[in-house]
């Protein structure tokens, strides 16, 4: 859309203003659109949470009013967090016990693995309902789940990490990004197994898993690590990590 932006506005020779809608406040920021309006909400939902009509007319109003007040490049941001879909709130019926550590140099290592160990049965449970599972995209199988969480929580805390003997479908930094999704997408899996529970909204989901697991914390401190490195490729992945709003502890 920032790109559309600009072709639009130089191919009309400034005859046709254009505004947008960002989910990635550092879009905007790099490519510099005319007007910009970020929005706090989780990825492929722009206009904020479903069948919520007034909401998502006010986010294309204020969207549209940047045409009328903003004459230079203008990134504005929407003020609201999305509204809640449904009743009643979500919560995690599966109880994470908090592991002990082992020991010092290995102690976020073994907690995280302990953690996902807790959550395997409420996931066998999930792809046994669903017939499928999301997990598999870093080239890690189910039954190598645990080195996922081996890899991430080894560059949390700088510690060297061995392969394992998973087939990795990505090399280095690459294999962080996916690695993560993986364990992402284990864990909401496994969060939404119970088959009378209510079904939870994105941001359920990623208030749970970033501000209540072990492997939240890991990320956090991952992405802390990538902004602080002088590695590029590093840097740059930040984005994707961690949806906007959880990148920082509570």
């Amino acid at each position: 859309m920032c790109a559309l932006s600009h072709y639009i506005e130089r191919g009309s020779e400034g005859r046709v203003a254009t505004t947008g809608i960002s989910l990635i406040r550092k879009h905007p920021e790099g490519m510099k659109p005319p007007r910009s309006l970020w929005v706090p909400f989780p990825l492929g939902r722009p206009l904020g949470a479903p069948d919520q009509p007034e909401f998502q007319r006010n986010v294309l109003l204020s969207a549209l009013r940047l045409l009328e007040s903003a004459t230079a490049t203008t990134i504005a941001d929407y003020p609201h967090d999305a509204p809640i879909s449904g009743d009643d709130p979500w919560a995690c019926a599966i109880m994470i016990t908090p592991p002990e550590p082992a020991n010092e140099t290995e102690a976020l290592r073994g907690q995280l693995i302990e953690e996902v160990r807790q959550l395997e049965p409420w996931h066998n449970e999930s792809r046994k309902r669903r017939g499928r599972t999301t997990v598999g995209i870093s080239g890690a199988s189910l039954e190598q789940v645990e080195s996922l969480a081996a890899l991430l929580a080894d560059f949390a805390t700088g510690a060297e990490s061995s392969d394992g003997e998973i087939d990795w479908n990505h090399p280095m930094p690459m294999r962080l990004k996916f690695a993560s999704d993986d364990l992402r997408a284990f864990y909401h899996e496994a969060a939404t197994a119970q088959p009378d529970a209510s079904y939870p909204t994105d941001a359920d989901l990623n208030d749970w898993l970033f501000n209540q697991t072990l492997l939240g914390t890991v990320l956090r401190q991952i992405v802390g690590r990538m902004r602080e490195s002088d590695d590029r490729r590093l840097s740059g992945m930040v984005l994707g990590m961690i949806p906007a709003g959880f990148a920082r502890a509570r």
